[in-house]
């Protein structure tokens, strides 16, 4: 298996899958600035986890012919923090901020200066007075990233002059995706595996990723050298890759509506309490997808199995050690 995660990301435009309204505008943006010989307007790329944000970065940067520097919202606790990072960019260099919608007030308010004018203001108190001081920085792009786009402050907001939703990518897409990866690998996978793959990773490249690595680690341990349907299978049920992208948490959800509440509206908070889990984890983990895959619907009376559902619960129950 290789040994850096980079070589998993694709590194143009060109060789990245999915996304593809993205992709088509991005090219223009990127060819126009390198015409202008100008910086890259910023950017903001919201949506949820594992869909490429930071690979799409680290495109634009080689792209661009620049660096990228890649920090969390979470480590610029102090202005300090901020014009540190700042101060060591070069012209034309990228900084992208993972969570964005997570930084403090007062970084905040010190990139809008940085963003518009590249000029950081800083304002110094004393007892005896208040002083001003401005900071030149050298040109530079914002790329921001952000699963809740909604959370960001409306000046900060206003100040990316292109905005990226990321959807969840189809099946087919996934399966490219495997495909190529799978190349990587000292391992065949018949043509058939790779859709099945792509069908039990939640519509996210990065869960599709981690699904490979296990079916490789699988493979080392039953020295396979081939992998065909019957044997991707036998890998799934030992490494509870479950059908239709479902985790354990998810199973537990649909035995629970079905046999506890007879499938009667029931509030994610009973839900959770029956489970013994915290509803915020039911609430961002796994009701987006059982919605998404149009297995739970949310009702005003609470949370109910579709059809699909039942027809998954009658599954789940009807086959030995979950959905495999």
């Amino acid at each position: 298996m290789p040994k850096q995660e980079n070589l998993f990301r694709p590194q143009t435009l060109n060789d990245f899958l999915g996304q593809k309204e993205i992709i088509k505008r991005l090219k223009i943006f990127i060819y126009s600035a390198k015409k202008r010989k100008t910086v890259l307007d910023h950017l903001l790329f919201y949506g949820p986890p594992g869909l490429g944000k930071t690979t799409l970065a680290q495109i634009i940067a080689n792209e661009m012919g620049t660096n990228l520097f890649v920090v969390t919202a979470a480590s610029l606790e102090k202005i300090v923090d901020i014009i540190s990072i700042l101060g060591q960019l070069n012209a034309g260099d990228i900084l992208f901020i993972d969570e964005i919608h997570r930084l403090k007030k007062e970084v905040t308010e010190i990139l809008y200066g940085a963003m518009e004018d590249f000029k950081v203001y800083v304002t110094y108190k004393s007892e005896e007075n208040t002083k001003a001081i401005t900071m030149n920085v050298s040109p530079f792009s914002l790329i921001g990233a952000t699963t809740n786009a909604g959370y960001l402050t409306a000046p900060l907001r206003d100040r990316f002059a292109i905005t990226f939703k990321f959807n969840y990518y189809n099946e087919n897409e996934l399966s490219l995706i495997a495909k190529n990866i799978a190349k990587l690998f000292n391992l065949t996978f018949d043509e058939t595996c790779y859709l099945e793959i792509a069908k039990r990773s939640r519509f996210t490249p990065r869960i599709l990723i981690n699904h490979l690595k296990k079916i490789y680690d699988y493979a080392i341990y039953k020295n396979l050298k081939e992998i065909n349907y019957f044997q991707l299978n036998k890998a799934f049920k030992y490494l509870k890759i479950y059908r239709y992208g479902l985790n354990d948490e998810d199973i537990l959800i649909i035995k629970v509506l079905y046999e506890r509440f007879l499938n009667q509206p029931t509030s994610l908070e009973t839900i959770a309490s029956c489970l013994n889990e915290n509803v915020n984890n039911l609430k961002i983990i796994n009701e987006p997808f059982l919605v998404m895959s149009s297995i739970i619907d949310r009702t005003k009376r609470g949370r109910i199995l579709t059809k699909k559902g039942q027809e998954i619960y009658q599954k789940i129950i009807e086959e030995d050690n979950g959905l495999n």
